[in-house]
């Protein structure tokens, strides 16, 4: 038992000791992503893109195309995640070729994609349990909206992510699956492409009756009169939402992105009659 408690305590004790990891994030998304583990005290350098909050104090070590390679070097970190998303393939291979231990995370088509790269940067980061505790509770809040979404009907639905041109979302990208799990229909879920422009004719043609489309700056008035004819336009359905889930993925976004489409096509509605 005494032999037992001293090997506990030891244990203990290293990890006490443990000096924390000198992360270098190529990237918002992975930058997300590392928050959601805890490790956000580890970052020591980021890019431009990433939020201010977590900018401040910290080393901005260039964009997502084109990261200051002597800058990341004269860091020091233990390692640089990037990702094929958003990371040219160059950078990482010129960074390994100096001896730092680099990370790239794959390409998102799907939530299952999210949580594999969460879960490959988790192990990267020594930290499983955390990320299989994220996983658990956020893939039981997914159900439980989903599982509620079954009981009502299907709304067709358009998603903005750019009005110049209009910029939308096909078949192969997990917000077309956000959009189904929260009891919509994508206008555009026939098109076997990931994100791509679309006409105004073609939109009053598939006629959604809901529109959503990414907070940002541009106006949007004229846009809403061209599209008159369809049902969202008549009846007001238009709404915004924040642009986390398009720039920095995880599968926290992932959910309440689904949770908050749920809200938009049946409880705001509920709401307003």
């Amino acid at each position: 038992m005494k032999k037992y408690l001293f090997v506990l305590l030891l244990f203990s004790a290293v990890l006490a000791n443990a000096e924390p990891l000198r992360i270098v994030s190529l990237g918002p998304y992975v930058t997300e992503n590392i928050c959601l583990l805890g490790l956000e005290q580890d970052i020591i350098g980021l890019t431009t893109h990433d939020r201010a909050e977590i900018k401040k104090g910290r080393e901005i070590i260039g964009t997502l195309l084109e990261p200051n390679i002597e800058k990341i070097v004269f860091l020091k970190p233990d390692i640089v995640i990037g990702s094929k998303e958003g990371n040219r393939a160059e950078h990482i291979y010129k960074l390994s070729n100096l001896g730092i231990k680099t990370l790239t995370l794959e390409q998102l088509y799907t939530f299952d994609d999210i949580c594999k790269n969460f879960l490959l940067l988790a192990e990267a980061l020594n930290c499983e349990e955390k990320a299989k505790t994220v996983l658990n509770d956020t893939k039981m809040r997914l159900n439980k909206t989903r599982k509620e979404a079954e009981t009502r009907g299907k709304k067709k639905m358009l998603f903005l992510l750019g009005f110049k041109p209009l910029f939308t979302t096909g078949k192969e990208t997990y917000i077309n699956e956000a959009i189904q799990h929260s009891g919509g229909l994508n206008i555009f879920g026939d098109v076997n492409r990931k994100w791509f422009a679309c006409s105004i004719e073609e939109v009053v043609r598939r006629n959604p009756d809901i529109i959503i489309f990414l907070n940002m700056e541009e106006e949007q008035n004229s846009l809403w009169e061209k599209l008159n004819q369809t049902n969202a336009v008549i009846e007001k359905r238009i709404y915004s939402v924040e642009s986390t889930i398009i720039a920095s993925p995880t599968p926290l976004s992932f959910v309440e992105t689904v949770e908050n489409t749920y809200k938009i096509l049946y409880l705001k509605q509920e709401n307003s009659e």
